[in-house]
């Protein structure tokens, strides 16, 4: 893979990160010959509809989960909350709805990762960078060059990947106080994604270099390199741990299982278009494809994590959007909100009202569902 070629892989996959990882939206891939061509801009636009956000709701405050609009609005649930970034803005609510931290920002490409204990909002191509505690806190982050790629784990750990002057990457972490722990500079690969270990003891880095993708760890006490796999030509784009400790790397055509020491447990070869995924937290890890892009049907997957198929499902319409707590899985699929278990069993179905941008599974079982000015809470039954 040439240099300029590796430039070009570096840069869709870096749009593709955002789009996927850090609004949770749904995801569409056309992959080219060599490289990834990501879309996700149009999808984004009708995700933020002009118009009121009509349907059942529970019974919260009349304010509560709501939100100033503003462009390329994402979305991450945080615990039994919600965590929202927009081009103009960032905020952080609580599971009643009560908004902990608001902050007018200037983002052109806004990010957002959150669990139960707070969030980290970033602009990717920018330097702005804030990890918000559950409380409201705020600490502006300082990253050494513009942002490339972000992580944050269950734990509050943060990793950013930033350009660096005579260096194809460098990758940045800090602890869930704030305090910068590690950096690792990239001199032979392009560094596409990087992320802390639930333990706090492991960071991982999945790079793109003449080859193809390289996984590397390295343990924050120790300068050396701990363990390095080749995935023998194919490029992987995502990489995430999940709450036992295992890795999970995500590709175009293909899904890789690691455990923490970089042994590969288990693989999952699928066919079609990748439209979108899940791996995080979840003891399962779930993907859906198409034949082809554009196509109105799609087939969702589940495996577990040595890579063997639990279940399968026919979608009619598509999926927008996945979520996955515990052993359940929540789909979105047009105005239809679709609940199964790890085994894709169906569980539960409802209707999302006008407006939907996707469906988020909270820790006690009911769904957030955001929209362009609040989110609403439905219940599962």
């Amino acid at each position: 893979m040439s240099e300029a070629r590796a430039q070009a892989v570096k840069r869709d996959a870096r749009i593709l990160l955002l789009r996927r990882i850090a609004a949770g939206s749904a995801a569409a891939l056309l992959i080219t010959a060599i490289t990834l061509t990501v879309i996700y801009r149009e999808r984004l636009a009708a995700n933020v509809l002009r118009g009121l956000f009509g349907g059942a709701a529970a019974a919260l405050s009349a304010d509560a989960f709501t939100y100033e609009p503003g462009g390329e609005q994402v979305f991450a649930a945080a615990g039994n909350g919600l965590a929202m970034a927009s081009t103009s803005a960032i905020a952080l609510f609580d599971e009643t709805g009560t908004a902990v931290f608001r902050r007018t920002v200037s983002f052109s490409a806004p990010a957002v990762f959150a669990s139960a204990g707070g969030a980290l909002f970033c602009d990717v191509g920018g330097t702005g960078c804030f990890a918000v505690d559950r409380r409201g806190n705020s600490l502006p982050l300082e990253p050494e060059g513009v942002i490339q790629s972000a992580s944050r784990n269950d734990s509050g750990w943060v990793a950013l990947v930033t350009d660096a002057w005579g260096y194809k990457g460098l990758v940045s972490v800090w602890d869930p106080d704030g305090r910068p722990q590690y950096r690792w500079w990239s001199g032979a690969d392009y560094v596409l994604r990087a992320c802390v270990s639930p333990d706090g003891k492991t960071m991982a880095a999945l790079c793109a270099g003449e080859g193809g993708g390289t996984l590397r760890l390295f343990r924050l006490d120790s300068e050396e390199e701990n363990a390095e796999v080749d995935f023998s030509g194919a490029l992987p784009f995502d990489l995430c741990w999940a709450g036992d400790g295992s890795l999970c790397a995500v590709g175009t055509a293909a899904m890789w299982f690691f455990s923490e020491t970089g042994a590969e447990t288990g693989r999952y070869d699928y066919e079609g278009v990748l439209l979108d995924y899940e791996t995080g937290g979840a003891d399962f890890a779930a993907v859906l494809t198409a034949p082809v892009r554009g196509a109105s049907g799609g087939t969702l997957y589940s495996v577990d994590r040595g890579g063997r198929v639990l279940g399968s499902a026919e979608l009619e319409r598509g999926a927008d959007s996945l979520s996955a707590r515990s052993k359940r899985l929540l789909a979105k699929s047009g105005n239809a909100l679709l609940l199964f278990d790890r085994g894709l069993e169906p569980q539960w179905t409802g209707e999302a009202p006008a407006g939907t941008a996707r469906a988020l599974l909270r820790a006690r079982g009911d769904a957030l569902l955001p929209g362009p000015y609040g989110a609403q809470l439905r219940e599962i039954d």
